[in-house]
């Protein structure tokens, strides 16, 4: 087992995602770390249900020694064991996401000598997280260029405050992570999108793919948009947009209804943002070139992407891989601006 790693989950962005990269990387490397201050600046600082569950799935699959992990806890010590594959059964509290627990435990099980089969239950469509569709349509499709397998079922959606949804997730073996190079995005090959409603009127979600289409239209661009009513143990909607581009870029944005929020500002939601997307060079869209970090800071070799945006989520995910691992991340381009984001692990 390495050195301890210590990390201030104050620094930086300073959200849970410092503690999932940790996780994940503690996991892979074995080496155990601390972290103290989490989320200190947040409204509710400490380990909320979402983050518990990650760090009890982090734990089960590779039979750590955790200490602090209790609500409300801005401290944690996490030793890593053997990651071991098999059939696990998550469940997260309320509407936690889905997906940032399989973001935390995806890459440890697909290194792994054999394949994983995962259910979990929660949120799978809620703010400030991937939805189960981008997971689907853009985050499993990238990680499959790196040889990362993924195979995703939704069983039925999840909505805030309800949670209830399920997905599952097939995680099949990876021998070795491939790099990742992605210039200056090619022309627009082709637009796509999902209108959907749970326990809602159709009409809904028709008024949200007009709407969308009219102001795609307005800016020169041609959308297949389909309509969804998907299963769920609450009421919900959402609205999902996909570009695709020539030479392998690709960006996704959504969108979601709340009670006495219109159909049309959740339209405008997810266009506002695509087509601020398609105002840069950025040949991933931000959310997904933070999801790209960390498994090609494991990767056979260099890689090299644009970004439409340096977050403060990129900065601070690469300063924790850092942590870890030997690995060079050239983060090129003032924050918030665009940029390219340059991988080279130690061994290239």
């Amino acid at each position: 087992m390495g050195e301890l790693v210590r990390i201030d989950g104050s620094e930086g962005e300073g959200g849970g995602q410092m503690l999932r990269s940790a996780l994940a990387l503690s996991m892979v490397t074995g080496r155990p770390f601390e972290i103290v201050n989490i989320r200190a600046g947040r409204p509710k600082p400490g380990l909320r249900p979402q983050h518990l569950a990650c760090v009890k799935a982090a734990a089960k699959i590779c039979s750590a020694n955790v200490e602090g992990a209790s609500l409300g806890s801005q401290r944690l010590t996490f030793h890593p064991g053997p990651i071991r594959s098999g059939t696990f059964d998550f469940k997260i509290e309320t509407a936690g996401s889905t997906s940032l627990v399989l973001h935390t435990v995806h890459l440890p099980l697909a290194l792994a000598p054999s394949r994983s089969i995962l259910t979990l239950t929660g949120g799978t469509h809620v703010a400030f997280a991937p939805t189960f569709h981008f997971l689907e349509r853009q985050w499993a499709v990238l990680m499959r260029r790196l040889g990362i397998d993924v195979e995703l079922t939704l069983e039925r959606a999840g909505y805030f405050p309800e949670g209830g949804g399920q997905i599952r997730a097939k995680v099949l073996p990876c021998p070795s992570v491939r790099p990742l190079s992605l210039g200056p995005r090619g022309p627009l090959q082709r637009l796509e999108g999902v209108s959907a409603v749970s326990g809602l009127p159709r009409s809904i979600a028709e008024r949200q793919r007009n709407q969308a289409l009219s102001r795609l239209e307005a800016a020169g661009l041609y959308a297949g948009i389909e309509l969804a009513d998907i299963p769920a143990r609450g009421k919900g909607t959402f609205l999902l947009l996909l570009a695709a581009h020539e030479g392998g870029g690709r960006a996704c944005y959504d969108a979601l209804g709340a009670p006495k929020k219109r159909a049309e500002t959740v339209a405008d939601e997810a266009c506002d943002a695509l087509l601020r997307f398609l105002a840069t060079r950025g040949a991933v869209d931000e959310h997904s070139a933070d999801q790209l970090l960390l498994p090609l800071a494991l990767a056979s070799g260099p890689s090299e992407f644009h970004v439409p945006a340096i977050s403060s989520h990129l900065v601070t995910n690469a300063q924790v891989i850092q942590r870890f691992i030997p690995v060079q991340i050239t983060l090129s381009g003032a924050p918030g601006s665009e940029g390219i984001v340059k991988i080279t692990p130690s061994a290239h």
